[in-house]
């Protein structure tokens, strides 16, 4: 079977996601993936690429495959699960989840729809709970919901999850205000007494649909998502999760209770599925061994230069710094991005004459989709209005100082002020995704 390279850069973003899904990497599976990289072609160069992606990103590829190239992939997915002689209840969801969202066919899996999303971690994390979530008020769901709401949780408590049905958690939340208050004050011990009144306030206001947007939708960071419909939300356990967690979208189809009982009668299956041996010369690898390689590298960045990682969203990661992110605002992002690939430097003076190219890199990463607004904020920059140039440039530095301390000078925009300036970065430790 031979995959287009796109395709081939997806199945290594899948294949490594899942071996690592159940917090342990073994011999065993390390052993299978190699095998399988060669079968299907799959070289460094792709694995590589698939450490850029999400896994929502190469289950897109995937999903326009066709009905063989599926096949190959589920067989491929099927044995690396139990290439380490055991499947693990977090593989069996994640298999699961990668088998609905592809669209590969499966006995049980008809009627079924799913989608895998990826959001940037933001401390929003479900851990073991599952939410109920819907685009607009579905009474039909939320009558289900409410009639078979204790089967739901014994079900979900069978499988170590928590259901949260929004509409009950504020009721719960609304009925106990003076004690969920002062929980917060410990909790939240940062949050003033206004904050802390203007969620009070604002919280009996909150319906399902609006909690779903602005908890979840919001929190996706991308306008090409839309929610189809009422749906379960799970999240996906992932040892490399890096600056994403992965999320599954299990549509709900028919009844609520009914959705969820195929989805785990699927995942049941899937737990069956043919172990493999164990093979000599075991070793795994954890969290642990994790933690001892980032520190090593991060210990190691110190004593010199990190690599920059622009992505294609204009986000700016230090990647031998554990991908910790420089937060500058958006346009001065995409002037830090003009000056990065203009490596002969540009005095402030010429900036002018790179007013097009600054635009178009500050549309690509902007979440604004009015361009004369743009291009307003572009021309005051490059024209000097209100002198925003001079604080925009302190920004940078400022937020290169924090992360890199004496080394951020390399990272810096500098040069002297009537002359060229310049970003003194060596450009071969620059992955700009943007481009």
């Amino acid at each position: 079977m031979t995959f287009k390279e796109n395709a081939k850069t997806a199945v290594a973003k899948v294949l490594s996601d899942l071996i690592q899904s159940d917090g342990i990497v073994n011999q065993g599976e390390i052993v299978f993936l190699r095998q399988a990289f060669d079968d299907l072609k799959i070289d460094g160069s792709h694995l590589k690429k698939s450490g850029s992606i999400t896994l929502s990103d190469a289950v897109s590829i995937l999903k326009k495959c066709g009905v063989a190239e599926k096949t190959t992939i589920l067989q491929a997915i099927q044995r690396l699960s139990g290439a380490d002689g055991d499947i693990d209840p977090s593989e069996a969801l994640l298999v699961a989840a990668l088998t609905l969202a592809i669209g590969i066919p499966l006995e049980g899996t008809p009627g079924l729809k799913a989608e895998l999303v990826s959001i940037p971690n933001k401390g929003f994390d479900l851990r073991n709970a599952v939410l109920y979530v819907e685009p607009i008020c579905d009474k039909k769901a939320n009558r289900a919901i409410t009639k078979d709401y204790g089967a739901i949780c014994q079900l979900l408590e069978r499988r170590e999850k928590q259901f949260f049905y929004l509409p009950l958690v504020l009721k719960e939340l609304n009925g106990k205000r003076r004690t969920f208050r002062q929980m917060l004050g410990y909790i939240e011990p940062l949050l003033s007494d206004e904050q802390l009144q203007l969620i009070m306030h604002d919280m009996k206001g909150f319906d399902t649909p609006m909690l779903s947007k602005e908890i979840f939708l919001n929190q996706l960071d991308s306008r090409e998502f839309q929610l189809d419909g009422p749906a379960f939300l799970f999240k996906i356990d992932n040892l490399k999760s890096g600056n994403c967690q992965d999320l599954l979208l299990i549509y709900i189809d028919h009844s609520p209770l009914e959705t969820l009982e195929r989805f785990y009668l699927l995942n049941d299956q899937l737990m069956r599925m043919p172990k493999g041996e164990r093979v000599d010369d075991e070793l795994s690898y954890t969290g642990v061994h994790k933690i001892i390689i980032d520190t090593i590298l991060k210990f190691h960045s110190n004593e010199g230069l990190s690599r920059l990682r622009v992505t294609e969203k204009g986000r700016l990661l230090l990647i031998d710094r554990n991908n910790a992110e420089v937060k500058v605002q958006t346009i001065g992002r995409a002037l830090y991005i003009l000056y990065l690939r203009h490596e002969e430097g540009i005095a402030l003076t010429e900036l002018s004459d790179y007013r097009d190219e600054l635009l178009e890199i500050y549309a690509t990463i902007s979440s604004y989709n009015d361009v004369e607004r743009l291009r307003r904020t572009v021309d005051n920059l490059v024209d000097f209005v209100g002198s925003t140039i001079n604080p925009l440039l302190s920004r940078i530095k400022k937020s290169f100082t924090a992360l890199l301390g004496e080394h951020a000078k390399d990272y810096w925009i500098e040069g002297n002020a009537s002359g060229k300036k310049t970003v003194n970065l060596p450009r071969s430790l620059v992955i700009d995704e943007l481009r």
